[in-house]
């Protein structure tokens, strides 16, 4: 039976809450519903991989892609992405932060014609104080850097219907990010508020090294506004070492000294300074370049249904 609803979930060392998490997906959408439960196992280390296999046994509509390695959860949600045949996709993770009890709402805003509907996180019980100041920091400089339209809370629990899910596949990105490329696109969404539930079990895996990662990512990816910030500061610094020359000469014809030391100091390194940010937001783009053409995949599929097409 071909199913009405894709659940997509990436996994990575979920093996003690997989089992409530698709009970809970069960028990929120009914019988009612025709679900299918992706889960994709990004490289785990337990048993995360048996356990879906064993209930996909006693339940058909629960299927496993596993990737041959972790990729990150960005390539884990492409990934369910191309499995999922419903006619609507739910991305969301599957350690019960991001509530099932939600999804009847998100179907419903669905069945009235929204093609995303996009889940905005208003509390999370689970976060620091550091973790609450480290998101808000990058989400801001996501925001700034990357020029798109990112909604504060709002992350990648989230329903795309069959036509908006099949242009985010259409992105060719070797390290891609999943939120930006749906706000990319503009479709008109319709947002909903949640508040996020504790981990069923374990703890996170994005710790702050894969944060600045995804949004390096992020802001390379979908916007080139770091090099004009660059460009900027090249403009800025010439600007200054003119005017300072002005100062120069003017001091130079009025009889007056202009003391060396310092000034030499600080002109070298602040040009030093501005060198290495160009030269660092430089190589980043060219890396992104090298990676592309490569032809380097965002991830690869290990096991999986024979339905599904790389």
């Amino acid at each position: 039976m071909k199913p009405e609803i894709s659940v997509v979930a990436p996994a990575y060392n979920e093996a003690r809450s997989i089992h409530e998490f698709i009970a809970a997906v069960r028990r929120a959408l009914g019988e009612e519903v025709a679900v299918e439960i992706i889960v994709v196992d990004d490289g785990s280390t337990d048993e995360t991989a048996a356990e879906v296999r064993a209930i996909r046994e006693l339940d058909p509509l629960v299927r496993l892609v596993r990737l041959s390695r972790n990729f990150g959860n960005q390539a884990a949600f492409l990934a369910g992405l191309r499995a999922a045949r419903g006619r609507a996709v739910i991305t969301m993770d599957c350690d019960l932060q991001n509530p099932p009890d939600e999804l009847p709402r998100m179907v419903a805003a669905w069945r009235k014609g929204a093609r995303v509907v996009q889940m905005v996180r208003r509390g999370n019980p689970d976060a620091t104080l550091a973790t609450r100041a480290t998101s808000r920091m990058f989400e801001w400089v996501l925001r700034c850097l990357s020029g798109l339209p990112l909604v504060p809370g709002a992350g990648d629990f989230r329903l795309l219907d069959a036509r908006a899910a099949e242009q985010v596949m259409r992105f060719s990105e070797s390290r891609p990010f999943y939120r930006g490329m749906v706000s990319w696109l503009a479709i008109p969404t319709v947002y909903l508020e949640y508040e996020a539930h504790p981990r069923a079990a374990g703890h996170s895996g994005i710790g702050l090294h894969k944060r600045l990662r995804i949004s390096l990512d992020a802001i390379t990816a979908l916007s080139i506004r770091p090099l004009r910030i660059a460009l900027l500061l090249g403009l800025i610094a010439v600007t200054l070492s003119m005017a300072y020359l002005v100062v120069v000469l003017v001091a130079y014809f009025a009889g007056h000294s202009v003391a060396g030391y310092p000034t030499i100091i600080f002109t070298v390194v602040f040009l030093g300074a501005v060198q290495l940010i160009c030269a660092g937001v430089l190589g980043e783009y060219i890396g992104r370049i090298h990676e592309q053409t490569r032809g380097i995949p965002p991830y690869v599929v290990a096991e999986a249904d024979e339905e599904f097409d790389e």
